[in-house]
């Protein structure tokens, strides 16, 4: 797999980290800019897009249920349960589906 995919990636993981930051602000009841959180949120569908995008072109046939799915696919099957803990994208998602 070409470097371009791990790359969006991480374009995506750093704009769920801020659309989390716009949650955790909500979530505590502080006060957020709406313009904002919506950009923040449009940046990480964005950033999505891409990523599909990029493995669209690579792996036209490639499917994936999930983020550990796409990782996998992304890595090669190389990729490891631990890695994933250390974004802030990926604690973002596991904190919403919780929810």
């Amino acid at each position: 797999m070409s470097s371009l995919c791990p790359s969006a990636l991480a374009v995506l993981d750093d704009s769920l980290a801020l659309a989390y930051e716009s949650l955790r602000k909500l979530e505590a009841a502080e006060s957020v800019d709406l313009t904002e959180v919506i950009r923040r949120f449009e940046d990480a569908e964005s950033a999505a897009r891409k990523v599909r995008a990029v493995m669209s072109s690579e792996h036209p046939r490639a499917s994936w249920g999930n983020r550990d799915e796409l990782e996998a696919l992304i890595a090669g099957g190389r990729h490891t349960p631990e890695r994933r803990e250390t974004t802030w994208g990926l604690r973002f998602l596991r904190w919403a589906r919780a929810r």
